[in-house]
């Protein structure tokens, strides 16, 4: 057998004889006859004129992220994501190509479409996303107004597909810890290097010798050596479960699911929960 590649075509693999081969190739067009969600309806990838990205389920399903808005970071190109807040329930600011405004209080955020209504990035589960399209030029104003001036970003949810009932489980566990922390000194450090300093400027030593030896030693409960950092930070825990139900027939498809987020963070008293639900339903009368 031989196989016959070349960009832009299907490969192609045919039976290898005693004569000359004649192969044929076919455009590998699949890119191009891809179905993007735009406006009240779909097109085809090749037919529009503005720049758009698309995003599937399967990129999405495989981060472990707390949100949608954290799943979407990085995927696409253009689209800037970040937080000025380390709290688990702040929002992300979202920004298509940048900010384009100037002054407190002003917004210059993308329209937030799910399943064709206007609605918040960061209440859906991303396990229910069946795929997300980027506008990101002005060609989408043309679509949806002077709210879509700042792009547009479109979320179709998972629906019911034909065939018997299938019930599907996902679920992760993850840890976070705290980072690129501050080694600091130890008291007997910083008692030593504090002598050192006032005599360098011709002044008395703050600590003797017996003090010194106790900072080193560690044991008297007068000259204590406390990390506050170990007791102030701890290890976060995460995790999330997720439970799908779809199937039908031609004439009636379903589907629901429910999900939940269970987060500790890294700082005591720290901590959210966080429920989902979600149901499709698709009938032909």
């Amino acid at each position: 057998m031989v196989e016959v590649s070349y960009i832009g075509y299907k490969t192609m693999t045919v039976k290898a004889g005693n004569g000359p081969l004649n192969v044929t190739l076919e455009d590998d067009n699949q890119a191009l006859s891809e179905v993007v969600v735009v406006g009240f309806g779909t097109q085809k990838k090749v037919n529009l004129t503005g720049a758009v990205s698309v995003i599937d389920s399967k990129e999405i399903a495989s981060r472990p992220v707390a949100n949608a808005t954290q799943a979407l970071q990085g995927l696409v190109p253009g689209l800037q994501i970040s937080s000025s807040s380390g709290s688990m329930d702040a929002t992300p600011n979202v920004n298509v190509r940048g900010t384009t405004t100037i002054g407190e209080g002003s917004k210059g955020t993308p329209l937030i479409l799910i399943d064709g209504s206007e609605g918040d990035l960061n209440t859906i589960n991303p396990q229910d996303i069946e795929s997300v399209s980027v506008l990101k030029d002005a060609a989408s104003a043309a679509i949806y107004g002077s709210k879509a001036a700042n792009g547009v970003v479109l979320i179709t949810t998972k629906r019911g597909k034909t065939g018997q009932t299938k019930i599907s489980y996902s679920g992760y566990l993850s840890f976070q810890n705290a980072t690129n922390m501050i080694e600091r000194m130890g008291s007997y450090e910083y008692a030593s290097l504090l002598n050192q300093a006032l005599e360098a400027e011709g002044m008395s030593k703050r600590f003797n010798d017996t003090e010194l030896q106790k900072f080193k030693d560690g044991n008297d409960p007068l000259y204590p050596d406390t990390d506050w950092y170990d007791l102030a930070y701890k290890t976060g825990v995460q995790h999330r479960h997720n439970v799908n139900i779809n199937g039908g027939s031609e004439n009636v498809k379903y589907m629901a699911s429910l999900g939940y987020l269970n987060q500790t963070g890294i700082l005591p008293n720290a901590g959210r929960e966080q429920f989902n639900a979600r149901t499709n339903l698709d009938m032909k009368i």
